[in-house]
């Protein structure tokens, strides 16, 4: 399904999610043919292959295994940096499958006119959070892939560690270095960057 370059919401949504699994078959948010919605919770977690967001003839995921992110072509990893070691959070030997996925939306009215109101989804989320330990430092890491509706999509990164680290967040597209973000940790304190996907 993510291959597919020309894949379009079957519904008014821009976006869908969708769950690619291992064997080849697909479970996305809304059934092509009957329209008929998809429940997130049965989601095969244990045989996800990949999973994020398809729709306007684009698709946005993760690779489940080493959580690096493919975007629109381009693939995004995620290191933290100090001086002394560089601890890579995504691309890493494991299944990054606790996901994420939902949907920010406003609700407009006038208060002056009854039954004004309307609701509109203004942001589509993906992504996964997880947990791991390297070289003696316990790490949790969350990355949300934000698609705002009229603005640049960024990724939002959410970083903890077990012990004060001096160091950076380190973005790679395709291999590449192209960000370099200071990003002091403070013991089991969370530090969270919003990066615009450029």
């Amino acid at each position: 399904m993510f291959g597919n370059q020309d894949i379009v919401s079957p519904v008014s949504q821009p976006f869908i999610w969708a769950a690619e699994y291992l064997n080849g078959s697909c479970l996305p948010e809304f059934d092509y043919k009957t329209l008929e919605e998809n429940d997130y919770y049965r989601i095969d977690r244990k045989n996800l292959l990949r999973f994020g967001l398809v729709g306007n003839g684009s698709s946005m995921y993760f690779e489940v295994y080493g959580g690096i992110f493919k975007i629109l072509g381009q693939m995004l990893e995620v290191s933290y940096v100090t001086n002394e070691k560089s601890y890579q959070l995504t691309g890493r030997a494991m299944m990054y499958n606790d996901i994420i996925t939902y949907k920010d939306a406003e609700f407009l009215f006038n208060p002056r006119v009854q039954g004004s109101g309307q609701s509109a989804v203004t942001q589509f989320n993906f992504g996964y959070k997880t947990q791991f330990t390297i070289d003696g430092v316990d790490f949790r890491f969350k990355a949300i892939c934000q698609i705002p509706l009229n603005r640049m999509a960024r990724l939002d990164l959410t970083v903890t560690a077990s012990r004060d680290l001096n160091g950076r967040l380190e973005i790679k597209r395709n291999g590449r270095s192209v960000d370099t973000i200071e990003a002091p940790l403070k013991k089991n304190t969370s530090g969270n960057i919003a990066w615009e996907l450029r």
